[in-house]
C-alpha cells in the first residue's frame, strides 16, 4: 500500500503580508469614504430657515427697549436715545453692567447715529482648498457701499451701493480682482430694497449681518465681560456662541452669492468675539465658524474666519459715487 507523505499538506502557508496590507488598506479606504459620505449627506439635516422670524427674533430687543429698561423711561424720546451714552454715564452704566447682547445692539444702533465709518475686514475659508476673504462696508455719509472679495479656486467680486433712505441698491461685479481690491466696471444689477435683501440676506447699510439678540445667544452673561487693553486703547471685550440656525437667517444668503454656491451653507458653530470701547462704539469682531457647503452632491466641511476692525467718524471715499 502506498503511503502518502501528509507533512507538507499540513503545514500553514506562509502568511502573505502584502495581500493583507492591501486588503486592510481597501477596506479602511472604503470605511472612511462611506462614513464621511454618510455624515455629509445623512447626519447633516437640511435647514428650513423659513420657519424662523427675524422679526419675532428681535422682538423686544430693540435699542428703545434696552434703553428704556436701563434708564427706567416708559417711552424715551429719539433725543434721548440718540443721546444714551451720555445718559447712562450720567447713572455710571457701563457695558459690564449690561449683558452682551444689549451691548452689541446698543453698538449697532450707535454706529447708524455715525456721519461716518469703516469697517474693514479679512479672513480665510478652509475647506477643499482655501480661500481668502477680504470685505469692506463704507458709509461717507450721503451713501452705503458693501465689497466683498473671495480669492482662491473661485474667485468672486461683488459690491452693492445704496444712497441713504433710498429704496433701491446696485450690486456691480468687479474686474481684475486681486485678493483685495477690484475695479467695479463689471455688469450692474438693480434691485429694489426688499429684493435685495431677499437675495443677499442684508443690505449696504447694514452693518452686521447675523441676528445678535438674547433669543440668538447660547450663554449671554454680564460676568463674560472683561476691561482690557487693545491697541493702546481701553477696550470691553466678550465672546457668545451663537445659534447656528437662528442667527445665520440672513447671513447664509450672503454667503450663497458671495461665495457663488448652488445652495444655501448649513452652520454647526459661531463663535463671536467683540471689543467696544466704553462709548459703545465698535472697535473689532472676530468671528469663527464652522459650516458646510454644497458641493458636488456632499457636504464638505469650511471653516471660516473674519477679522473686523471698525473706525467712525472719518473721511471715507466709496470705491462707487454716484454723486
Amino acid at each position: 500500500m502506498t503511503k502518502t507523505n501528509l507533512a507538507p499538506m499540513l503545514q500553514p502557508k506562509k502568511f502573505q503580508w502584502q495581500k493583507f496590507l492591501l486588503v486592510c488598506f481597501l477596506g479602511i479606504a472604503t470605511g472612511i469614504f462611506l462614513g464621511s459620505w454618510y455624515s455629509y449627506t445623512m447626519l447633516t439635516a437640511n435647514v428650513d430657515y423659513s420657519i424662523y422670524s427675524e422679526e419675532k427674533l428681535r422682538e423686544d430687543e430693540s435699542y428703545k427697549d434696552i434703553i428704556s429698561s436701563v434708564l427706567k423711561i416708559s417711552n424715551p424720546t429719539e433725543a434721548q436715545c440718540e443721546n444714551f451714552v451720555e445718559l447712562f454715564k450720567e447713572r455710571n452704566i457701563k457695558p459690564s453692567n449690561l449683558l452682551p447682547s444689549q451691548n452689541f445692539i446698543l453698538a449697532e444702533y450707535n454706529a447708524t447715529l455715525a456721519n461716518s465709518f469703516k469697517a474693514i475686514g479679512s479672513g480665510l475659508v478652509e475647506t477643499i482648498a482655501t480661500q481668502s476673504i477680504y470685505s469692506e462696508k463704507l458709509f461717507d455719509g450721503n451713501a452705503y457701499t458693501f465689497s466683498s472679495i473671495s480669492a482662491g479656486l473661485l474667485t468672486v467680486a461683488d459690491c452693492s451701493y445704496m444712497e441713504k433712505g433710498s429704496e433701491s441698491v446696485s450690486s456691480h461685479k468687479g474686474n481684475n480682482v486681486t485678493s483685495t481690491s477690484a475695479e467695479w466696471t463689471g455688469a450692474v444689477t438693480n434691485y429694489s430694497k426688499q429684493d435685495y435683501k431677499d437675495i443677499a440676506g442684508n443690505t449696504p447699510d447694514v452693518l452686521n449681518p447675523y441676528i445678535v439678540t438674547s433669543k440668538t445667544i447660547l450663554v449671554n452673561r454680564s460676568e463674560d465681560i472683561s476691561f482690557e487693553n487693545y491697541n493702546e486703547k481701553q477696550v470691553y471685550k466678550f465672546s457668545f456662541q451663537l445659534d447656528p440656525v437662528k442667527s445665520v437667517l440672513n447671513y447664509v444668503k450672503q454667503v450663497r452669492l458671495t461665495s457663488g454656491l448652488s445652495g444655501y451653507p448649513t452652520f454647526d458653530d459661531v463663535t463671536y468675539t467683540v471689543l467696544m470701547d466704553e462709548n459703545w462704539n465698535f472697535v473689532r469682531t472676530e468671528v469663527v465658524e464652522n459650516y458646510r457647503i454644497p458641493y458636488g452632491g456632499l457636504q464638505p466641511k469650511c471653516k471660516g474666519t473674519l477679522n473686523t476692525n471698525y473706525e467712525f467718524n472719518i473721511p471715507v471715499n466709496l470705491p462707487i459715487n454716484k454723486g
